[in-house]
């Protein structure tokens, strides 16, 4: 029954160690997905960031093409003759020492006439209308009549006496636009575009086996063919150019996933783009994770720690509680049924060599109590359970059966002769118990002892021939021990 008491704590021990478990790992892994949730808000942050420097450097670059162009604008509307060899050997020259591919002057009715002499009407041009109207202009990409390759031209108007005479045009190869960006980050693992409000590539910075998208190409329809993560979609990117915001969206390829961002750089309406893979962006985060690691590890540790020392204390409260429900307060010799048990399952389980089981009765303990008072036997039994305690070794089993009655079990003696030493040495010290009030050494005791294996391997069979030799030694007079042999046998 005792037990059995038991099990209900044990099992509300595991509940609250199992709820706690979950509460800890809930809490863990809540934790580490708050981190990873602003890791991303974070990462994406940096990559904006970014894309929004590297678009105001490039208007940058771009208002320093324009700024160098109307500086030699100012110089052409100074000139005589707007269209002089002097000009055109300038424009020559220019074109030798900077960026431009061609560079033209271009009189009012739109036709212009470039470094190498060559005229051709481009008043159609939307550029040139913007240009003359007083205005910097960029063009789209235009395929060039002179050496077929794509270019963005660049024009200023030319200036005389306040008044547009005319307009000077530079034309740029469109990937020199891209070489001037994304140089110094992310080891230049990025992939960047310039495209039209309209979706037409301007530009990009890269092969186009490996994104297969080219100049001219329709940005939109080659990014609407992929996945998009989340949220995100191709409609909202569409949102971007038509609001000339710019953003951020996450889309997945067969090569893995990418962050795509897009900046307005508020000439001609374009839109700087720029696509990088998320772990490269992520990898300025990667200390994050080796702390999580080390967190992870720590807790985890922590929490074995404490896990086990609970467990350790509630183990050791629990044989503390077994101990108290199996004790005799009186005494602290075992109770009577621990008793048996505990003997019994010695003998079973760990019984080596010879065992010595001692059956104990107090001499005229009754005459005690009755003229002494229950308070004087009280003290007398303490006594006693006190000399059991100190003559035999901690392991022994010393029990109390009875009021006055004790049973001990000396577990693997070395020889029987010490055995009997120490029946001698007990039965003397309680001889010399003195209980105040009372004259003189009142106390004695009578002993059966018997040995095991020899005359039986349970409880109950020693139990059996240790009384029959504490019935010989009360024959004799009390005040004794008897061995029990195999001739007493009845």
């Amino acid at each position: 029954m005792k037990k059995k008491k038991q099990e209900p704590g044990v099992k509300k021990y595991v509940t609250v160690c199992v709820l706690f478990l979950v509460f800890m790992t809930f809490s863990i892994f809540y934790f580490f997905y708050c981190v990873q949730v602003n890791v991303v808000d974070a990462a994406e942050d940096t990559i904006v960031e970014h894309v929004k420097r590297q678009g105001l450097h490039f208007k940058e670059i771009m208002n320093l093409q324009h700024d160098y162009l109307e500086g030699i604008a100012a110089c052409i509307g100074d000139s005589r003759e707007m269209l002089s060899e002097e000009n055109l050997r300038l424009l020559r020259s220019l074109c030798e020492k900077n960026n431009f591919v061609n560079m033209a002057i271009i009189d009012r009715e739109g036709v212009a006439t470039y470094e190498d002499g060559t005229r051709k009407d481009v008043s159609f041009r939307k550029y040139f209308r913007e240009a003359v109207g007083g205005a910097r202009s960029l063009s789209d990409p235009i395929a060039s009549s002179v050496d077929g390759e794509r270019h963005v031209i660049l024009a200023v108007p030319i200036v005389r006496d306040g008044q547009t005479t005319g307009v000077l045009a530079g034309s740029c190869d469109v990937g020199i636009l891209n070489d001037l960006l994304f140089e110094d980050i992310y080891g230049g693992t990025g992939y960047n575009l310039i495209v039209t409000c309209e979706g037409a590539v301007v530009s990009y910075d890269g092969a186009e086996e490996e994104h297969h998208i080219r100049s001219g190409d329709n940005f939109f329809e080659y990014y609407g063919r992929m996945n998009f993560s989340g949220k995100n979609s191709i409609e909202q990117l569409e949102r971007y150019f038509s609001d000339q915001t710019g953003g951020c969206v996450r889309i997945k390829s067969e090569k893995g996933v990418y962050y795509l961002v897009c900046e307005p750089v508020e000439l001609g309406g374009w839109m700087l783009c720029y696509l990088v893979p998320v772990e490269k962006v992520q990898e300025d985060f990667g200390f994050i994770r080796y702390y999580e690691v080390i967190l992870s590890g720590v807790l985890l540790s922590g929490l074995a720690v404490l896990l086990g020392y609970l467990w350790k204390e509630n183990r050791r409260e629990q044989k503390e509680l077994m101990e108290y429900a199996q004790t005799d307060a009186l005494t602290g010799a075992v109770n009577k049924d621990s008793t048996e048990k505990k003997i019994n399952q010695w003998l079973k389980e760990s019984a080596e060599g010879i065992q010595v089981f001692l059956m104990l009765d107090v001499d005229n303990f009754k005459s005690v109590n009755d003229v002494h008072g229950h308070a004087v036997g009280d003290e007398a039994l303490h006594q006693i359970g006190r000399v059991l305690a100190q003559e035999f070794r901690g392991d022994d089993i010393i029990g109390r059966i009875g009021g006055d009655e004790f049973v001990v079990l000396m577990k693997n003696i070395a020889d029987r002769e010490s055995a009997v030493a120490r029946v001698e040495n007990m039965c003397q010290r309680i001889r010399a118990i003195s209980l105040k009030g009372v004259p003189g050494n009142p106390l004695s005791c009578s002993v059966g002892v018997v040995y095991s294996p020899d005359y039986g391997n349970t409880y109950q069979e020693l139990y059996l021939c240790a009384d029959k030799a504490l019935y010989e030694t009360k024959e004799r007079g009390r005040n004794g021990y008897t061995i029990y042999h195999e001739d007493d046998r009845a």
